[in-house]
């Protein structure tokens, strides 16, 4: 049986923000040609910001990927705030864009397509981790692995139907993108309570 955790709350946390940051940034890259005059100025300056964002918060994630939980955690804040400022950047590439709904609309899709992923991969794992335990002390990993993928099931949908209905406001948008992720962190904390009581 495994002795380290493969459900690292910390870990699933920044790799799922890393996700987003590189689908926000591709489809900001992929339209900011498409705006004029000064929104394009403005919509530029953020799109390097958040590049430069994303790139410390990668350098983080590529250095501290087999450091211990601790570190992680020592470290969450931190991360915590770098996420925030790229938040902020995103922010300010939607209002520099004039509310324009395809540029929004296409991160939104982007972001909730990384989202999807994120789920997924994290369910493959918890799957993966839940097989090595014995039978006798797997109830609790199972029971934590079925809650969290009827948790996913949700998540997916509402992500789903908000891309089929097209021309929400970006707060709308972005609610549901927040809503979904914070489904995520708790599912992913759940799991490690979980493997951590099957552990004893």
């Amino acid at each position: 049986m495994t002795k380290v955790s493969k459900v690292h709350p910390y870990i699933e946390w920044a790799k799922s923000r890393l996700d987003e940051m590189d689908a926000t940034l591709s489809a900001f890259q992929g339209k900011v040609e498409d705006l004029g005059g000064d929104a394009r100025v403005k919509a530029k300056e953020a799109l390097s910001d958040m590049q430069v964002q994303r790139d410390a918060f990668k350098s983080f994630f590529d250095k501290n990927l087999q450091s211990a939980e601790s570190v992680w955690e020592a470290q969450s804040a931190k991360l915590k705030k770098e996420w925030k400022a790229f938040e902020d950047e995103v922010e300010t590439y939607v209002k520099s864009t004039k509310n324009n709904a395809e540029q929004y609309e296409a991160a939104f899709k982007a972001r909730a397509d990384a989202q999807v992923k994120a789920w997924q991969e994290m369910m493959n794992n918890a799957f993966t981790v839940a097989a090595k335990f014995p039978e006798e002390r797997k109830a609790d990993f199972d029971d934590a692995v079925a809650k969290m993928k009827s948790e996913a099931e949700v998540a997916e949908s509402r992500l789903a139907a908000m891309k089929k209905a097209g021309q929400e406001s970006w707060s709308a948008l972005d609610a549901a993108l927040s809503e979904s992720r914070k489904a995520f962190d708790k599912a992913t904390e759940d799991m490690q309570k979980a493997f951590k009581r099957a552990m004893k």
